[in-house]
């Protein structure tokens, strides 16, 4: 009687452990397939540079925010790559002076 019990006993342990395990593997591949699809973008963009004349009166905060878009994190961040790519400061732009200006679009050019 007592060798029938542990083996009851045995096989709901080695029951238990099985679902365990199941509810584990259930749990990790939703929360990885959640990432997944938090992480994959709609669809993909392609980064394009574009050169653009200051007029009087522009500052680089009004072009930034003219052609900022979602794949940045801030303006700051966006700013800071134009600057960096006309190799200018923040105040350092004039009239008639040409700026190359990175933007983010869906359309793939040829």
């Amino acid at each position: 009687m007592r060798s029938r019990r542990a083996a009851v006993k045995a096989q709901r342990r080695t029951f238990m452990l099985g679902l365990m395990v199941l509810i584990v593997i259930v749990i990790g591949s939703v929360l990885l397939g959640t990432i997944r699809t938090q992480a994959a973008p709609a669809e993909p963009s392609y980064k394009y540079y574009t050169s653009i004349q200051i007029q009087k009166g522009d500052t680089l905060w009004n072009i930034a925010d003219e052609y900022i878009t979602d794949n940045y994190d801030s303006m700051d961040e966006y700013m800071e790559e134009i600057c960096a790519i006309n190799h200018i400061l923040p105040g350092d732009i004039h009239s008639g002076q040409y700026l190359t200006i990175p933007y983010y679009s869906a359309e793939h050019l040829k």
